[in-house]
């Protein structure tokens, strides 16, 4: 297996790939790094988002189960 691995500040338009990939079964993979909350805010970014939750219906009885 051949890799190649680039890790871009300002991602191009246009990625390039050497010629000996081209025509041939492959797998590209993007991640964002933006797009990912930061550990010390992720709470922060959902405290008090759902203010009014509706409580939940009944679910009715457990089922009696036969121990193994």
């Amino acid at each position: 297996m051949n890799t190649i691995k680039k890790i871009y500040a300002d991602m191009p338009e246009i990625i390039n790939v050497p010629k000996e990939f081209i025509h041939r079964k492959g797998e590209v993979i993007i991640i964002l790094d933006e797009a990912a909350p930061k550990k010390a805010s992720f709470l922060k970014d959902f405290y008090g988002s759902i203010p009014d939750f509706p409580e939940r219906a009944p679910q009715g009885d457990f089922e009696e189960r036969v121990p193994l």
